[in-house]
């Protein structure tokens, strides 16, 4: 009778542990705890395209608004900022030959018609001279003043002769302005002018004042400023560059209480168009 020999008993194979990263680790040896992974951040969103395409539709309208604005006002209006505020200037003087020995109003006074403005001091006969002509000379206390008196009313701007000084004939004592003849001198291009007319509505804005006032076509000028330039302007040579030239309008303006300040710069809007 035959003993069988008995079969080999497998052993359970001990795994032995490993690391998250795959690494076997040696016997004895616990694995390291498994960290939980972090949370994924969130990323900001960037504006879509949505508000993208709103943003770039407002800013095109806009556009659009401001250029028809413009494209109406030049339809409507001629306007121009090369202008100024003007008025006559008259020069005021006597009418005999002295020496001026008061002037009485200040620069800026308002004077009205038949005020004495200046005084002037005759010379008076004292002799002859070998010759037989007369010889003249001042008394003093005897001498005879003639008044100047304005010839409307109006504003002193200015007083070329000083007190003392001798003066002819109809030499400038002092310069008058009547403030309610006070007008615009507007130079239009000439591309524009004919679309000027007399008596349309004018919008004018002093900067001097801040303000605008109401204003009149009054007087379109059949000559450019270049007309009356002391030196015109000659074409002769061969090189030729075209320039626009400007026609003067006269608006007349309204200032009411306010100081006139000739010269000012103003901007005119001409309305050529209901």
């Amino acid at each position: 009778m035959s003993v069988q020999a008995p079969e080999p008993q497998t052993l359970p194979t001990t795994e032995r542990p490993e690391r998250p990263d795959g690494i076997v680790l040696p016997d004895g040896v616990a694995a390291p705890p498994v960290q939980p992974a972090p949370p994924a951040r969130s990323r900001r969103r960037l504006p879509g395209r949505r508000v993208l395409f709103a943003g770039g539709g407002v800013v095109l309208l806009l556009a659009i608004a401001f250029g028809y604005n413009t494209w109406q006002t030049g339809q409507m209006y001629v306007s121009t900022e090369n202008a100024q505020l003007t008025g006559q200037m008259v020069q005021v003087g006597a009418l005999n030959a002295g020496k001026v020995d008061a002037i009485l109003p200040n620069i800026g006074a308002a004077v009205h018609k038949g005020d004495v403005i200046a005084q002037v001091v005759l010379p008076s006969q004292v002799g002859t001279t070998q010759s037989g002509q007369p010889k003249v000379d001042y008394l003093g206390a005897g001498d005879t003043r003639v008044d100047v008196k304005a010839p409307f009313d109006g504003v002193i701007v200015a007083t070329p002769s000083a007190v003392g000084s001798t003066v002819a004939v109809g030499t400038p004592i002092v310069t008058m302005v009547d403030p309610s003849q006070l007008w615009v001198n507007a130079n239009i291009e000439e591309t524009n002018i004919t679309r000027v007319k007399v008596g349309q509505p004018v919008t004018v804005h002093v900067d001097a004042l801040g303000s605008d006032v109401p204003g009149k076509v009054e007087v379109i000028t059949p000559a450019t400023s270049a007309t009356f330039s002391v030196i015109p302007s000659s074409n002769a040579s061969g090189n030729f560059t075209k320039v626009t030239q400007l026609v003067p309008v006269r608006i007349s303006v309204s200032l009411g209480n306010h100081q006139p300040l000739l010269g000012a710069n103003v901007a005119v809007k001409i309305k050529v168009a209901e």
